[in-house]
């Protein structure tokens, strides 16, 4: 039924750290009959506090361990929040079969949820939302239905665009992240499952083995029918970016460059029609830096703005929140100890300045056009390079601690491509320090002696002392290549991805490419390089690899004053005193060799 707000005290009684949790496990029903299981926590003792609702597929509603940010969890219970794991449709103990990702009867489940929370007699009528990732994702579909009671949200590790962010980055499907994510989706609820059936919930383990069968159903079909954006699987249907601008209630977000899940496109971005272009910066504060996916699970400096920013808006305490900084660039975490080298803050979106790298002979990256006429070959295809090859980042603090040696993730970073298959090219090093920021385009004339061929770029920095250090990647299927004009920039590339505009290249021709690069963040230092890589996309960057077309062939990059291939990268000013860069191999999710 229908609820009416209830008054939110600012200052709770808190619970004794001594108190007993309160849990409680049950269903409630969505309108068509639905009933989704639910999971809540909270002391006993505080008086009623605003919820925080975690909405997702994995097990959030049901089994104890809902994926809740443990160190937020232990400071806000005893405020009196209470704790609320929801699981959608067709996934856990909820009902509803048919799994349907991201199906629009989802957001609409979620708005009900919020409201039904906010009825209940342990709750005092005021509802948030919190969780990365998947719950993240949920978060933008729930919030962008308006439900009344909804005041706030904290969305991390987020994809907008399910085709170009994840699913099919560049145009070429992401085989094993599907896989994976089908895995991640079928494991958490499966371990929780047969406490549900002990306790004694049939309805928990008859939904579940409904559920269990639809997940491998649905990423097949996916893979089989979502080629390009428009394909029967239906993207767009699927994406939250078409309802970002709905969303009203304040907003923490958070980004991690390297995130090895769900990446660091999130639609676009800075970009026009991107992320931050659509929703109201006015409303949002976010935090971004260098890590992996479960840096958010331990990240010190984001557990702190969380509990502000929903001590504020759900408990209406005057904290100072309103001064805090919109936009908040941690640069060159450590690995060691998670800490940034320095932060940048910003109150409205930057605006970074295009800067051309002139592809050149003899593997030159140039500030100038060449006034040459040459090319450069590869071999294709062949394995390249993998980097970050581990779930969720290793080490973690919490998990297998002093059993991981600290270098896992460079392993593989630290094998030496083949030169007769790569097109490396390098700058001079910088008489200067340069800070660049957001996407990149490498802006590619091209020819090959296939029909298709796929395309990765990564860029590193050349430390003067020779290591070489990741930054980041892009890729593109060459035949994917026409761009919507009105959403590209000189940094952004934005292919339609739409079936009518794929062109299978005709041997031998030269066409113009441009490929994405991921948005980053990185400061080049006075006495470092840049360099550009361009090879077959790795079948390992993290949780992702893809279905790249295998036919041999010969690649031609093409460098001469007619059709001149360079790099596009966004910079921004320098930070004032920048600190020296941590020790090779101490970037977190930015290995070295």
């Amino acid at each position: 039924g229908e609820s009416t707000e209830r008054k939110n005290p600012a200052q709770p009684p808190a619970a004794p750290d001594t108190a007993p949790m309160v849990v409680e496990d049950g269903y409630l029903t969505v309108s068509d009959g639905v009933k989704l299981r639910y999971h809540l926590e909270y002391l006993e003792g505080a008086e009623n506090g605003p919820v925080l609702l975690q909405y997702d597929g994995y097990s959030a509603g049901t089994g104890p361990d809902f994926g809740s940010l443990p160190e937020l969890k232990e400071r806000l219970l005893p405020k009196g929040y209470r704790f609320l794991g929801v699981s959608i449709r067709g996934t856990g103990c909820s009902g509803g079969g048919n799994f349907d990702l991201f199906s629009p009867v989802w957001a609409k489940d979620g708005a009900e949820v919020v409201e039904w929370a906010a009825a209940q007699s342990w709750s005092n009528g005021v509802v948030g939302m919190l969780g990365y990732s998947y719950p993240g994702i949920m978060q933008l579909f729930t919030a962008a239905e308006q439900p009344p009671h909804l005041k706030a949200i904290a969305p991390a590790n987020v994809i907008t665009d399910l085709y170009a962010d994840v699913g099919a980055p560049g145009g070429i499907l992401n085989v094993s992240f599907a896989s994976l994510f089908t895995v991640q989706q079928e494991a958490p609820s499966g371990a929780a499952v047969p406490s549900s059936v002990l306790a004694g919930d049939a309805e928990c383990g008859a939904n579940h083995l409904t559920n269990f069968a639809s997940y491998r159903a649905f990423v097949v079909e996916g893979l089989l029918d979502g080629t390009y954006r428009d394909d029967g699987f239906d993207y767009d249907k699927r994406s939250v970016s078409k309802d970002l601008s709905k969303i009203t209630v304040p907003m923490l977000n958070v980004l991690y460059w390297q995130d090895e899940q769900t990446g660091s496109r999130m639609g676009g971005f800075i970009q026009p029609g991107g992320f931050y272009k659509k929703t109201d910066l006015s409303k949002v504060w976010t935090l971004w830096s260098n890590g992996n996916h479960d840096f958010t699970y331990h990240n010190k400096t984001y557990v702190d703005l969380a509990e502000k920013f929903f001590d504020h808006y759900l408990r209406g305490q005057k904290n100072g929140w309103e001064r805090t900084p919109h936009i908040q660039i941690m640069h060159e975490v450590r690995a060691d100890d998670e800490t940034a080298n320095w932060v940048t803050t910003y109150n409205e979106l930057p605006n970074p300045e295009p800067v051309a790298f002139y592809l050149d002979a003899n593997g030159a990256l140039s500030r100038q056009p060449t006034q040459e006429t040459a090319s450069t070959n590869y071999l294709y295809p062949f394995l390249s390079p993998g980097i970050n090859p581990f779930p969720g980042g290793l080490p973690i603090p919490t998990l297998l601690p002093n059993m991981i040696p600290p270098d896992a993730l460079d392993v593989l970073w630290k094998v030496p491509g083949s030169p007769a298959h790569q097109a490396v090219f390098t700058t001079e090093p910088f008489t200067q320090d340069e800070q660049f920021l957001g996407s990149g385009s490498a802006d590619l004339w091209l020819s090959s002696t296939s029909n298709e061929i796929d395309i990765q770029v990564t860029l590193s920095e050349i430390r003067a002392d020779g290591n070489e250090v990741y930054i980041q990647r892009g890729w593109q299927r060459a035949s994917k290549r026409k761009l919507d004009d009105t959403l590209s920039t000189a940094t952004h590339p934005v292919p339609t991805f739409l079936r009518k505009d794929g062109a299978a290249l005709a041997p031998g021709e030269v066409v113009a490419v441009r490929a994405e690069v991921w948005p980053f963040a990185h400061l080049i230092r006075k006495g470092s390089a840049l360099r550009l890589t361009i090879d077959t996309p790795s079948p390992v960057t993290g949780d992702w690899g893809f279905f790249i077309s295998m036919i041999p062939s010969v690649n031609t990059i093409y460098h001469a004053k007619d059709r001149p291939s360079k790099l596009v990268l966004g910079r921004v000013a320098t930070a004032p005193n920048v600190p020296p860069a941590p020790a090779c191999g101490n970037l977190l999710s930015q290995p070295c060799r």
